[in-house]
């Protein structure tokens, strides 16, 4: 029997966009039974490639003595970044307490020069030191492999479809642009849908800035909430969306797109251009493409939401994908197999629960 410590990467005052992180981090503890240790932050900044945050010391790192546990004690980091792996340094005697020591890595991005630079050999040696790394992307995978003497997989992005996924019919919300979108179309359809006299919705987030949140679980309903009762999702490869931000030298599937999937919206935008697009997007309307002609948007996303047929039938087939493929036990289930680890109980029974809810949604399709 294996014994799951999980090192979470939430901290007070959360950017929104980490809340995906503590819903993987849910399922982990869950599906494996697992121990959630969640350290305590200085205020203080230390400068390794960027600012990160330090902890304050190892006996703040609040992990329950091993010892005396019968079986393989396994360590899983979750990392906004691989600058997180330096939990480890307040973790005393971690190599040879843990049998087993890997990351997820959700922002897998290295500098482009890489990490080669003599300042940072102590912390590629940290980082050799782990069992394995854990990346969502292909785009960094080579440059992960030639940075690090450790084994490197490429495991997608998902969610907790069980407990957020969503196909009901009814939704408010015509057009949702939640996070990061592309200006100029954004600009169009608040333009367009946001004006006294149109009876459409669009939901969009670029108007503020919300750099904390201090209620994280409350956060992530509302926006589960808003996400599952809107129509039509905006969504765009990073390369088109994000062009100012400097860390997107590839194209990827980002979260968003497992989010807006599960919870049924018809997905609208900007289809990702890496290669595993096409393994992880490949049914019937997944993505949508936009127009190129910026006079074109709202037309057509108008003839999108007078489809009452098309947008219900999208709404659940990217529901029923979400819950066939892309649940985080999925995921977890290719992590144990890489490290070379039996599921858990837990583990097996939430996937036979959700081979379950897939057979029952088939035979109520109408």
């Amino acid at each position: 029997m294996s014994n799951y410590y999980i090192v979470s990467s939430r901290i007070p005052n959360l950017s929104p966009a980490h809340g995906c992180f503590a819903e993987f981090e849910d399922v982990l503890v869950d599906c494996c039974e697992g121990t959630l240790i969640v350290p305590t932050l200085s205020d203080t900044n230390s400068r390794l490639g960027r600012y990160i945050k330090r902890f304050i010391n190892s006996t703040q790192l609040d992990i329950a003595q091993t010892d005396d546990v019968s079986g393989e004690k396994v360590l899983i980091l979750v990392c906004s970044s691989i600058w997180d792996c330096q939990v480890l340094d307040y973790i005393p005697k971690w190599r040879i307490r843990f049998d087993v020591v890997c990351a997820y890595i959700f922002d897998s991005f290295l500098p482009p020069e890489g990490l080669a630079n003599w300042r940072f050999s102590r912390f590629r040696k940290l980082v050799n030191s782990l069992d394995y790394l854990f990346i969502p992307m292909t785009g960094s995978l080579q440059q992960f492999a030639e940075t690090f003497r450790v084994p490197v997989a490429m495991i997608p992005m998902a969610c907790d479809v069980i407990k957020f996924g969503s196909h009901n019919d009814e939704r408010y919300i015509d057009l949702m642009g939640y996070g990061r979108q592309l200006t100029a179309h954004s600009l169009i359809f608040e333009q367009a849908y946001n004006n006294p006299q149109s009876k459409r919705t669009y939901y969009y987030t670029s108007h503020m800035h919300i750099g904390k949140v201090h209620d994280l679980y409350g956060y992530r309903r509302l926006f589960w909430k808003l996400l599952s009762h809107s129509q039509i999702a905006l969504a765009y490869d990073v390369l088109t969306a994000n062009s100012l931000d400097n860390r997107f030298k590839f194209s990827f599937v980002a979260q968003r797109w497992f989010e807006c999937l599960t919870a049924g919206c018809l997905v609208v935008g900007r289809r990702p251009t890496c290669s595993e697009a096409d393994q992880l997007l490949n049914w019937e309307d997944v993505t949508i493409d936009l127009p190129d002609d910026e006079a074109d948007l709202v037309p057509f996303v108008e003839s999108l939401l007078a489809n009452e047929q098309r947008l219900r039938s999208a709404h659940r087939r990217n529901y029923f994908n979400a819950l066939a493929r892309h649940d985080w036990r999925y995921r977890i289930a290719e992590i144990l197999n890489y490290l070379g680890l039996n599921q858990p109980v837990s583990l097996q029974q939430a996937l036979s629960d959700l081979r379950q809810k897939c057979e029952v949604f088939k035979n109520t399709e109408v």
